[in-house]
This record gives structure tokens, C-alpha cells and sequence, in this order.
């Protein structure tokens, strides 16, 4: 039984189409733009070829994530390349109080949707979310070495900058296969915790200058998950030439790429994994949080 509670969602990747089926088979009377699957005609879901038409009588409107790669425009990579949709447009056509959900919404966009009197909610913002998708971030950072490498990852010497969620589900995969691993952190508790389970410590402390001379050598892959600029044109160009640097980072990243471009060392700047990589499981996550946001901010509206 559908719920009486109309949903529109617009644009996204292929996280977000998956997304849009689990929410219909959640029971969400759901209507989407911007997702042009042939095989939703055959479940019934209804998809709109107009954007404007699913937000008239909407009681949520589901964005994707991110929500604009540039802060002003929709993400909304399967809509027709004539369309370029801007986020005040979206909330604009909105219904008074409708509940806008979205993942990483720009702080500026947030604030004119609650001028108007409209409620956001930022599923990226939820912990467990965070946790979730870093573990299959760091699946995706895991497939991309083993790709490239032309060795196995058991006995590889891998170092990790950072000790937050992805640089942990990193390590608990890794030293199962049988890889060495160097976790490389500032804090003093990270470090205890790293060495607790079985990893080599460096400290990106006081010795932050020596930390990072010690890995341009002797490293088959570094992943840095440091939002941070550590890996600058002087680190890169003492890199060992066999050392594949992987940056998780988020914006600003922690690498000179432009540097790396320049010098042809092996740099990859590897973002937005989950919906590469695992869209399937990704969009799953995404429809579980805003189902669960749904219940109990527009079902009991």
C-alpha cells in the first residue's frame, strides 16, 4: 500500500535510481524526474518528464548526492542535456513546508529553502550514513589498487595518511589479506589504536616533516584520506616511482595534482567512489536514510 505522503525525486546518478526503486518498494508514492530507466514502465513507478509537475502537490522532494557539484545547479547527469536545473528554481516550485532532503546541500542553497519555509535535511550528515559509505568507499579504494598493482596485496607494504571511517574499514580489510600496513596520524589515541591492531605508526605530528620523507620510498600504495594538503610537488617529485598515491580526500583533496599531471608520477584523485563503483549498495544506504528521515519528519507532518 503506497503511503498517502506524495514524494518527488530529481536528478542523480545511478545511486540515486536505485534509490528511487527501493523507496517505491518501501511503499512511497513516488514520482521522479530525471532518471530515464525504460524498466521502471514495467513496476509502475511514475517518472515525469517535466520537473515541475511532481513538486506541485509534493510533500518531500528527494535530491541526490551530491546535491550540485558546483553549488548552484542540480547533479542530475541523466536529464536531458538541455536542461540545466538550479537548486532556488527546485525549492522555488516547492509547496510551502515541504521537506527538502539531499546529501551534502550547499549551505547557501539550505538557507534560501528555509527562507522560503521550507525544511531541509542532509542525510550526509547522519553518522551511521557516514559510516556505511565509508566502509564502501573503502571497498572501491581497495578494487582500484588491485587493478592496478601487478602484485598481490598480501606482503604489499601499504601506507594510510589519516585514521578516520574510511582509512579504518581500509585497515580492517587490508590486514585480513595479509598486507602490511602503516597508518600515518596526527593524533596520539589514532596511533595507540592503529598499533592496537596490528599496524606500523607514523606520526603526523611534531615528526610530520620526517613522516612524510619516509613515504616517497619503499610503499607499493599510499591512501590518503587527509582532506588536507600533504603530498605537495616536493614530495612528489622524491616519490618512489613504483608507488601508487591514491587521494580519498575530499575537496580540497591532499595532493598537488596539477603537480602530479606535470611530473607524470602515479596519482589518482579518487572521488565519489560509492556511486562508481557500488551504486547498487550505495542507493540502498541513501533510500534506507531518507525512508527513515520520511517517517518521521513528513509522516508525521
Amino acid at each position: 500500500m503506497k503511503s498517502k505522503k506524495k514524494i518527488a525525486l530529481l536528478g542523480g546518478d545511478l545511486r540515486q535510481g536505485t534509490a528511487a526503486k527501493r523507496l517505491w518498494s518501501m511503499g512511497w508514492d513516488l514520482t521522479v524526474w530525471g532518471q530515464d530507466r525504460s524498466d521502471w514502465k514495467e513496476n509502475g513507478m511514475p517518472h515525469s518528464s517535466e520537473w515541475e509537475e511532481p513538486l506541485r502537490s509534493a510533500d518531500a522532494v528527494v535530491l541526490p548526492l551530491p546535491v550540485s557539484t558546483d553549488g548552484t545547479y542540480l547533479n542530475s547527469p541523466f536529464a536531458p542535456s538541455e536542461i540545466r536545473l538550479s537548486l532556488k528554481e527546485i525549492f522555488s516550485a516547492c509547496p510551502w513546508r515541504c521537506a527538502i532532503v539531499g546529501g551534502r546541500i550547499p549551505k547557501e542553497a539550505a538557507a534560501y529553502a528555509e527562507s522560503l519555509g521550507l525544511r531541509v535535511f542532509d542525510y550526509f550528515d547522519s553518522e551511521p550514513f557516514q559510516i556505511h559509505n565509508a566502509y564502501t568507499t573503502a571497498e572501491a579504494a581497495l578494487s582500484i589498487a588491485m587493478n592496478r598493482l601487478e602484485r598481490n596485496l598480501r606482503g604489499a607494504r601499504i601506507a594510510i595518511t589519516g585514521f578516520g571511517r574510511i582509512a579504518k574499514h581500509l585497515v580492517g580489510i587490508l590486514l585480513p589479506l595479509g598486507a602490511h600496513v602503516t597508518v600515518a596520524a596526527r593524533k596520539a589515541e589514532d596511533l595507540a589504536w592503529a598499533a592496537s591492531i596490528g599496524c606500523e605508526t607514523l606520526s603526523l605530528g611534531q615528526d610530520r616533516e620526517n613522516t612524510l620523507k619516509s613515504l616517497t620510498g619503499g610503499y607499493d600504495v599510499i591512501y590518503n584520506t587527509v582532506p588536507h594538503w600533504l603530498f605537495d610537488r616536493g614530495f612528489l617529485e622524491k616519490m618512489d616511482e613504483d608507488t601508487f598515491l591514491i587521494d580519498l580526500a575530499s575537496v580540497p583533496g591532499g595532493v598537488d595534482i596539477c603537480a602530479a599531471k606535470e611530473l607524470g608520477v602515479n596519482v589518482l584523485w579518487a572521488t565519489s567512489l560509492p556511486g562508481k563503483y557500488a551504486p547498487l549498495s550505495a542507493g540502498e544506504l541513501i533510500a534506507d536514510c531518507v525512508d527513515e528521515i520520511l517517517r518521521e519528519e513528513v509522516e508525521e507532518r
